[in-house]
Formats: structure tokens, C-alpha cells, sequence
């Protein structure tokens, strides 16, 4: 008799336990995933702010963040004409849309704009603060922009008390 191959019985056992698996591990993935897109989209921000910082000590220009926050987006430029909106003609450094169930909740940034100036500080006219940034589960993270250009990622439990 030929040894090779399983036998039906194998194949039945191992799919079973694979399903098993399965059952128990795709409600987790689906639990998981929410928290994942806001932990993601919290650090493309967070980069992109170190992006624009960097940017403006390296072109020895201003750097503009500006929110978009009804669209959920956001752009990163050089602001060559210091009017703290993009032209067209500006070069931009990166461009963010949040990933799907994301949204931006608001910012306590003025005009929802934020600015680094050539030494990587806080631009002139610029207020340091947070941008907030919730998912479909309720979960609330956000980016802190301190008075020296530092940066920070924050989180709450309520989307009113930040740490």
C-alpha cells in the first residue's frame, strides 16, 4: 500500500481546528483594527509635523501645517510668501488624509494652522496646541505642538482630559 499523502480524516481534523482558530481569532483582528488606524493615523501626523519642522531649519523658510478638519486632511508646505496659506505655487512637503473611520474633532491650533519657523520654533503668530483626532470606537488620541516646536503624542478617555 502507497504511504504518501493524508488520509480524509486528517485533512477533516485539521481543517476543524483551523476554523476553530479562526472563530476565535477574527473578532479579535476586527476589535483590534479601529485602535490601529488611530494609533496610525496620530503618528503620520506627529511625523509630518517633524517633517515640517525639519523642513523649515533645512530650506531656512517657514513650514505650514494647515488642518482641514470637515475633510479630514491635512497639508505640510513652505510657506515662501509667509501668508500661512498654501498658493499653489508653494512647495509641499506632505499631504494626510486620515484613515477611513478617523476623523479630526478639532484643534486648539489658530485657524486650525499651525507654523515653524526656521529654526524649528514656534513661528511668530503661531499658538502651540493640540490637534484631536477620535475613531469610530470612541477611542481619543491627538499631537501636543509645544512653545519651543516640541512635539508630543497625547491621548483621553473622554476626548475632554488630555495627557
Amino acid at each position: 500500500m502507497n504511504k504518501k499523502g493524508f488520509t480524509l480524516i486528517e485533512i477533516i481534523v485539521t481543517l476543524a481546528i483551523l476554523g476553530i482558530i479562526s472563530a476565535i481569532a477574527i473578532p479579535s483582528y476586527f476589535s483590534w483594527l479601529p485602535k490601529y488606524r488611530l494609533q496610525t493615523s496620530v503618528r503620520h501626523i506627529y511625523d509630518d509635523l517633524n517633517m515640517a519642522k525639519s523642513g523649515a531649519v533645512r530650506s531656512n523658510t517657514v513650514a505650514v501645517v494647515k488642518f482641514d478638519i470637515p475633510n479630514d486632511t491635512y497639508i505640510v508646505f513652505l510657506d515662501t510668501d509667509d501668508s500661512w496659506s498654501w498658493n499653489g505655487s508653494e512647495t509641499v512637503l506632505s499631504s494626510g488624509t486620515l484613515a477611513d473611520g478617523i476623523q479630526i474633532t478639532g484643534t486648539t491650533l489658530s485657524s486650525n494652522t499651525y507654523g515653524f519657523n526656521n529654526r524649528g520654533m514656534t513661528q511668530t503668530g503661531a499658538i502651540p496646541g493640540d490637534v484631536y483626532l477620535k475613531n469610530a470606537s470612541g477611542l481619543f488620541m491627538g499631537v501636543r505642538v509645544n512653545v519651543a516646536g516640541g512635539l508630543s503624542i497625547i491621548s483621553s478617555s473622554d476626548g475632554s482630559t488630555w495627557s
